[in-house]
């Protein structure tokens, strides 16, 4: 059972979340968190020692929970190639409910995207660890899952440098085009289509006769 400090703490936290995912990390104050939260000033650093505090165990839970919610929407796609040869089409639909899935994760959890591939916190090296270890994390998740789909028969043999390279590469795509989704209002479908078009087919040039 959460106990009332356990509670407290984590109220604060998604406060943080919220305030620093619309505003930023620097136009954020403790007192905004604290207001956000329903709490006084004082109750704030009974918990945390300042913002930039809060905010890296902010971008610890939610590198832990994006990198729960992507395994999941993995693991449901194994599941449907079970018992079968995946075919071509398979891919493409596995893929696709796989990029769709992390624009939802987008749309549903607005700021703890912005939190953790917008805010680059050059100025904090604390700060900037913690950002790069957790999106480090992430990135070694998606070639590990590029590599099991290779070896499962699912995409073409590659090996393991090739697989780490093409999901750093994933990650930093969808984190881009995200924001380019964010900012500029583009039809979620339309940019899933081109990327998983991207990913599958590359940008080989058609020869003629071939």
């Amino acid at each position: 059972m959460v106990n009332k400090k356990e509670i407290i703490k984590r109220r604060l936290i998604d406060a943080a979340i919220k305030v620093i995912g619309a505003k930023g990390f620097r136009k954020t104050t403790v007192p905004m968190i604290t207001k956000k939260a329903g709490v006084g000033t004082g109750t704030f650093y009974l918990y945390f020692k300042d913002k930039s505090h809060v905010f890296g165990e902010a971008v610890v839970r939610i590198g832990s929970e994006l990198r729960n919610y992507i395994e999941d929407v993995f693991q449901k796609q194994l599941e449907s190639f079970k018992g079968r040869t995946a075919g071509p089409g398979d891919i493409t639909t596995a893929q696709h409910a796989i990029y769709s899935s992390f624009f939802e994760y987008v749309d549903n959890y607005r700021s703890h995207f912005m939190i953790l591939f917008r805010e680059g916190l050059s100025h904090n090296e604390e700060l900037a660890g913690i950002l790069w270890q957790t999106y480090k994390n992430i990135a070694e998740d998606t070639s590990i899952r590029v590599l099991t789909a290779s070896q499962l028969g699912f995409i073409r043999p590659m090996k393991r440098l090739e697989a780490k390279t093409i999901g750093w590469a994933m990650v930093g795509m969808l984190s881009q085009v995200a924001q380019l989704y964010i900012y500029d209002g583009y039809e979620r479908d339309e940019l899933v289509k081109i990327l998983v078009s991207f990913t599958l087919d590359g940008i080989h040039r058609e020869r003629s006769g071939s």
